[in-house]
């Protein structure tokens, strides 16, 4: 016979296995953290690159074989709020037993490596065991854990806008964002001048204004004093003419060189590699001049110097100006540094120079003074490297030089280019540059004296134009082509050379937009289209209340709208742009849907109600609005469904006309008037 358990048994039995299995949840103890010795163990991770592995012991003190051979322990830890779940638990190690667990038994874990997000206070760790028959055990949990993970390789920084520079420039009106990093820690003290900025606890400072000493400290919350680089900090400045200048050494302007004088250095007070600097002499950019100091030339220096300082891509400040003037002499014209020789070309190298009377000049070819070579200029018909010294008779009794290197070409390069007369739809081309090469490849321009060493001859899309200059004009988009110009040498004993491929595509000032089809049909589409070119950029607007917004991705010759409204396409070819006349596009008008006009209230069910055609109705892009005789709105609204009206009439349908509205996408369809009969 079966016996039943009853209540009171079931509730023992109940709180028997609810005891048991606490006793035997509990025999595995709270794991600890330690590091070589297992004697040594630790409540605290504070864990960098040098020492990224930890390990980890529980004891088991529960009965003799309870965890028999094949259990699996793990060594799990918990999200950052100490919680257990699916998705956030960790597990840090792990190991399978290979004989019964006796009591006292070292549950022994690691060395393993502790994550490198790990940062917080409140992380738990715990003990897992599942047995082979699959059942789980979960020892004691250890809570309350700190664990920082810090590269202080890395260190703690902090920046600006530039967070390459040394400090942090403000322009005036402008504001700037301190960055600290790393990034991602749950509390950071920030201070101005010493005093902490109540409130600021997150990685950034925004909107500082002032000028000053800024510093930020991570808070590594219970490893604080284990970590001796949780800091950093950086000078905020305001850049202005006061604070940007070019440092005279305590030198009252103007400043004077001789033209040989060593170190004729000009320098920004402000160092920072990080930031980008551009020297002006009397207003002209100086080629090359982009760092904080500038080394003038032996010769032409004379003027004012200015430098422009960027510090950010918000803060830029240009110096005042400091004169300096030349003590000694100039050579104030000089001849290329590189010139190509042609065929049968004798070359004259000449100089200009303001040395005074009893200064004396002396030319070169090659290191060798050229017997006689005493005037301002000589010429040559042969390459080599020449050089003019001029020994002034001054105070600076500099010797001025000028050098040129004479180069027998070993090829050509012609290039060409485009002016294009967008309003006239015309359009020059012209020979921008010819290149003579150099045994070492080098590219030197030619002089436009010695254009006339060469022919040329003008072809579109290979063939041949019979224009033989320097320049050709294409007339109109009919003229839309790929033109090349081909150079030759007189003389001979060159090949013919091709410049680069040049298109023209003059752009059509006609060009209108097509829809297909001319109206947007219900719940349809209109595509919009303008001829196709590789060479057009497009870009699509659409007219809402007067103003052109921009379609945003829309870059193709087509368009599909699904809305009524003024359409446009801003076309752009190479310099040239052009907008299309507005093409409206309205919503389709249902001629052959039959709208009522008469509705009979009688009470026999037919033609009781204002019945319209499905494509009218259950719509929210189609608003029905019906007036009173008067004027006054008798319904308004969207979704509209058969047998909304009368029966919603604000008026009760007492009047005889009443008048309808019928809207798509705010732009109207149909309108009409209702008769009522009784």
């Amino acid at each position: 016979m079966k016996k039943k358990l009853n209540l009171s048994s079931l509730a023992f039995v109940l709180l028997f296995c609810m005891l048991s299995y606490k006793m035997v949840a509990q025999t595995i103890s709270k794991p600890q953290f330690y590091i070589n010795d297992i004697s040594n163990t630790a409540e605290i991770a504070c864990v960098n690159q040098n020492t990224p592995n930890r390990s980890a012991v529980a004891e088991y003190n529960g009965p003799s074989g309870f965890f028999g051979i094949g259990t699996s322990f793990m060594l799990e830890l918990s999200d950052a709020d100490g919680v257990f779940s699916d998705t956030t638990t960790t597990e840090l190690a792990s190991f399978t037993a290979e004989f019964p667990i006796t009591p006292a038994f070292k549950l022994d874990f690691g060395p393993f490596t502790i994550p490198i997000e790990l940062r917080g206070e409140n992380f738990s760790l715990r003990v897992r065991a599942v047995k082979t028959d699959s059942s789980e055990f979960i020892g004691d949990i250890n809570t309350n854990i700190p664990i920082y993970y810090f590269d202080t390789s890395v260190g703690v920084t902090l920046s600006g806008p530039n967070p390459d520079a040394n400090n942090v420039a403000i322009c005036q009106g402008e504001s700037v964002t301190l960055t600290a990093r790393p990034e991602g820690f749950a509390e950071y003290i920030w201070k101005f001048n010493g005093n902490i900025l109540a409130g600021e606890t997150g990685s950034t400072l925004e909107n500082v204004t002032q000028e000053g000493n800024y510093e930020v400290q991570i808070d590594f919350g219970s490893c604080n004093l284990r970590y001796d680089f949780s800091r950093a900090s950086i000078d905020v400045f305001y850049l202005n003419k006061t604070t940007a200048f070019i440092d005279t050494g305590g030198i009252t302007p103007p400043l004077e060189f001789c033209p040989q004088q060593v170190n004729k250095l000009l320098s920004c007070n402000i160092k920072d590699e990080a930031y980008t600097y551009q020297w002006f002499l009397d207003g002209v950019a100086i080629e090359g001049a982009n760092s904080s100091i500038y080394l003038l030339p032996d010769s032409n220096f004379a003027g004012n110097y200015t430098v422009q300082v960027d510090a950010s891509d918000l803060c830029t400040e240009i110096s005042n100006p400091v004169e300096v003037i030349n003590l000694g002499s100039d050579i104030l014209t000089r001849p290329p540094p590189e010139m190509i020789l042609m065929p049968t070309e004798i070359i004259t190298l000449a100089i200009t120079t303001n040395a005074p009377d009893g200064s004396t000049i002396q030319w070169f070819e090659n290191g060798n003074p050229i017997t006689g070579a005493t005037g301002l200029s000589i010429t040559t018909s042969s390459p080599g490297v020449y050089r003019v010294d001029v020994t002034t008779n001054d105070v600076c009794n500099s010797v001025l030089q000028s050098e040129t290197e004479i180069f027998i070409p070993t090829d050509f390069k012609p290039v060409i280019a485009s002016v294009i007369d967008c309003d006239a739809s015309v359009a020059t081309i012209a020979l921008e540059n010819l290149f003579g090469i150099t045994p070492g490849n080098v590219e030197v321009p030619l002089t436009p004296e010695q254009y006339d060493f060469f022919s040329f001859e003008w072809f579109k899309s290979g063939q041949t134009t019979g224009e033989t200059g320097t320049t050709y004009a294409v007339n109109g988009i009919d003229e839309n082509d790929v033109y090349t110009l081909e150079v030759s040498v007189k003389s001979g004993g060159f090949q013919p050379d091709v410049s680069n491929e040049l298109t023209i595509e003059i752009l059509e000032d006609s060009i209108e937009i097509t829809a297909d089809p001319e109206t947007i049909p219900f719940n349809g589409s209109v595509t919009l289209s303008v001829p196709q070119n590789a060479n057009y950029i497009y870009e699509w607007f659409r007219v809402v209340d007067g103003e052109n917004t921009s379609i945003e991705g829309e870059t193709t010759n087509q368009l599909v709208v699904q809305e009524a409204g003024d359409y446009f396409v801003r076309i752009t070819s190479g310099e040239c742009v052009y907008d299309t006349p507005i093409k409206e596009i309205r919503n389709e008008i249902a001629l052959s849907s039959f709208i009522p006009n008469v509705v009979t209230i009688d009470g026999n069910g037919v033609n009781d109600s204002w019945n319209l055609p499905d494509e009218l109705t259950n719509s929210q892009e189609v608003e029905i609005t019906i007036y009173d005789s008067r004027g006054k709105v008798d319904l308004q609204k969207t979704n509209f469904q058969n047998g909304d009206w009368p029966e919603n009439s604000g008026s009760s349908a007492k009047d005889g006309i009443y008048y309808f509205v019928i809207t798509k996408n705010n732009s109207v369809i149909r309108k009409g008037s209702i008769t009522v009969m009784r």
